[in-house]
């Protein structure tokens, strides 16, 4: 795609650039007219896609971003990505910002073995490649057969009382690839560590989620923040140890409701893969604590619209005032 040329039809930092398709991020911003419309598909033979609930994402990821300061310019943006519909919809919504700020993107896939499944398998990388392809954007596959369920077992089995799930030893072993990765990658591109960052898809239902089952489980309170920087850090399986880099985490997608997001896709006609489908620990499987509070909280919201976002601003006010009492 000539950019030069597109530019002189539609503003193209408001914008999702795919090799099929343009889709708009808001379109007072990207100078879209129904003439400029009709002119780009007809010289650029490509079709533009307008969909309300994505612009509605953009608009709002996009004010999230500028206020928590989560980019600065070239910064090096590793997504998690799984192909599932949160971290595909991120790809998409940071892609405009290889204009905007000149960052690099590259999209992540950790190929885990949960107890001999791996949801990642070669089909579904194939599968999860297509929008890599279509955005530009390099996709990295990171293997480990190192058995998640047998992890958290050791962890568990060691610990005093406490109960492990196979997805927290799943969130290490990928924090431990990405973070190695990162590092082998500042060195290559000869640049600071410090403007490597990990974008995570966690969601507003994902943290409201996180914050009641925290509550319910009688733990202190948790919450996902936009801009986390971690230390290093071991974990110790007995078997082996791991040992974290530091990192920075980002996650853009905290201020966006799931369904809005199903939505978005709908509209603008992108597959996302249901690497839930596969998992057998996801939420939709079992009878988690974590599930029932996301059928609470959807119960919920039937009557009070925004109550995951009442959670969030709950959870925040509470740390807020205790930081202040120490």
């Amino acid at each position: 795609m000539n950019i030069k040329e597109l530019k002189k039809y539609i503003n193209p930092f408001f914008i999702t650039l795919r090799k099929d398709k343009i889709i708009i991020n808001n379109k007072r911003y990207a100078k879209l007219s129904k003439t400029k419309k009709q002119k780009i598909e007809e010289i650029f033979n490509i079709p533009v896609v307008y969909s309300r609930a994505y612009e509605y994402i953009s608009t709002k990821v996009g004010r999230f971003i500028t206020k928590n300061k989560l980019l600065s310019p070239r910064d090096i943006i590793l997504v998690g990505y799984s192909g599932g519909k949160d971290s595909l919809i991120l790809l998409h919504l940071l892609e405009c910002y290889k204009r905007k700020m000149g960052i690099k993107i590259y999209a992540v896939t950790v190929d885990v073995n949960i107890g001999g499944v791996r949801p990642w398998n070669k089909e579904g990388i194939e599968k999860i490649k297509e929008h890599c392809d279509m955005l530009d954007i390099p996709l990295i596959v990171l293997k480990s057969d190192l058995d998640v369920v047998y992890l958290s077992e050791l962890l568990t089995k060691y610990s005093k009382g406490m109960e492990f799930s196979p997805c927290f030893s799943c969130s290490i072993i990928k924090r431990y690839l990405i973070g190695k990765f990162a590092k082998e990658l500042a060195e290559k591109e000869n640049i600071p560590y410090e403007k490597i960052k990990i974008a995570y898809g966690h969601n507003l239902d994902d943290n409201s989620d996180t914050i009641l089952s925290n509550l319910f489980k009688g733990e202190r309170i948790k919450m996902m923040k936009p801009i986390t920087k971690f230390n290093k850090r071991v974990v110790d399986f007995k078997e082996l140890k791991l040992e974290l880099e530091e990192c920075t985490i980002i996650r853009p997608l905290l201020p966006i409701l799931e369904r809005d997001i199903y939505k978005a896709l709908d509209e603008c006609r992108i597959e996302y893969y249901k690497d839930k489908e596969v998992c057998p620990y996801s939420r939709e499987r079992g009878d988690s604590i974590r599930r029932r509070c996301h059928e609470i909280l959807d119960s919920l919201e039937k009557e009070i619209p925004n109550i995951r976002e009442m959670v969030v601003s709950s959870a925040i006010k509470t740390i807020e005032y205790y930081k202040k009492e120490d």
